[in-house]
């Protein structure tokens, strides 16, 4: 588990789940399963890390390093799909936040007028 920011461990599970809402329905990951999920253990090891980490590596905004173990993965065309949508979802929520940035500079400037 990773720990972030706000203190809070991130789980595999997590990945899936943010993946999956990424993918607006059309991708079912393996993280979610509850089988998975009670399955899994610390010493587990990944037979194929390489599609996750080229997942994970889009989730961070590193194309260099997705585009890495995208060549090295054994589901090149379904991971890159899968980066694809998450590279236009990071692209959607950048302009969100510059939206938000840009409407609460405005009215921090009204206030300091008015004050």
């Amino acid at each position: 588990k990773l720990l972030t920011r706000f203190d809070r461990a991130v789980s595999l599970r997590d990945v899936g789940e943010l993946m999956e809402r990424i993918m607006e329905g059309t991708f079912h990951s393996f993280l979610t399963q509850e089988k998975y999920n009670q399955d899994m253990r610390e010493d587990d090891r990944f037979d194929n890390p390489y599609d996750l980490m080229m997942i994970y590596s889009a989730l961070i905004d590193a194309p260099d390093m997705a585009k890495f173990f995208w060549e090295n993965s054994r589901t090149p065309i379904a991971t890159s799909l899968i980066a694809h949508k998450i590279f236009l979802f990071l692209d959607k929520m950048e302009s969100q936040w510059a939206r938000v940035d840009e409407e609460m500079t405005e009215k921090l400037e009204n206030f300091r007028k008015g004050v």
